[in-house]
């Protein structure tokens, strides 16, 4: 991954972010996300602990990180 021109590469010893799915429970990671959806006066509704376990059941067979590009083409910027 590169980001602002420096490469991050986890097969030379530098490990991305640590995965939190199989440390916190649906209503944990639910909490977390409400709680950054919300910060810097944002409004947005609180993220479900049903909708963390649909994500999951969705993503389940997935066992490689998401690159940028293809978080951005699933989940667009306004």
């Amino acid at each position: 991954m590169e980001v602002k021109g420096v490469t991050y590469d986890p097969a030379k010893g530098v490990p991305p972010m640590t995965a939190f799915g199989a440390i916190l429970s649906d209503e944990e990671i639910a909490g977390v996300l409400t709680y950054v959806r919300n910060t810097w006066s944002n409004k947005a509704a609180p993220v479900l602990p049903a909708t963390v376990a649909k994500v999951r059941e969705a993503t389940k067979d997935r066992s490689i990180f998401w690159k940028p590009e293809e978080l951005l083409k699933a989940h667009p910027l306004e």
